[in-house]
């Protein structure tokens, strides 16, 4: 895990806003990193097909709007969407329909106004299973997953995608 750590996530409170026009900076991105990897363990312990690729995790990435709002400042954030994608291999593809919210908690990002019962901002996540060519690192498997046809990959090309996962490749831009 990334150790950037920025004292009092829970404590910065935002109000309730379709979006937060809040810097993101490395420290957040190490926050979300470790809600989403939490996250995925809580998801490997109660879907048996996800369970599958419990050790199989690539990389682990900030999309779409959130993504655009690190580059630029100025999208705004509506919730976190974080992609896990996965080493193919097992039987069943990871369930690549199914898309798991967490509340982030407390923090100076606020609230969206549609997430009731939650205290915080909404951390989407979904999970691909990919093809790995043999010798590929991570970062190249996705990057040919994003050029592919995949409906979702031609959606999330559209904007930055930025790695949270492996470490060795935290905070940089892939496509």
């Amino acid at each position: 895990m990334h150790h950037v750590q920025r004292t009092g996530w829970g404590n910065m409170i935002g109000g309730v806003a379709e979006r937060s026009y809040e810097p993101l900076d490395l420290a957040d991105l190490a926050a979300i990193t470790s809600f989403a990897m939490r996250s995925l363990g809580a998801v490997f312990d109660r879907a048996r097909v996800a369970a599958l690729y419990r050790d199989r995790l690539l990389l682990l990435a900030l999309a779409q709007g959130s993504a655009l709002h690190y580059l630029d400042g100025t999208n705004g954030i509506k919730d976190f969407d974080v992609w896990a994608f996965f080493e193919a291999g097992p039987g069943k593809p990871f369930p690549h329909r199914k898309r798991w919210c967490t509340d982030l908690g407390p923090s100076r990002f606020g609230r969206h106004p549609g997430d009731a019962g939650y205290s915080g901002r909404r951390l989407d996540l979904m999970g691909r299973s990919i093809e790995v060519v043999r010798g590929e690192n991570a970062e190249d498997a996705v990057r040919r997953w994003l050029a592919s046809s995949a409906r979702s990959a031609v959606a999330l090309r559209q904007k930055p995608v930025f790695c949270l996962f492996p470490e060795s490749s935290f905070g940089k831009r892939i496509n």
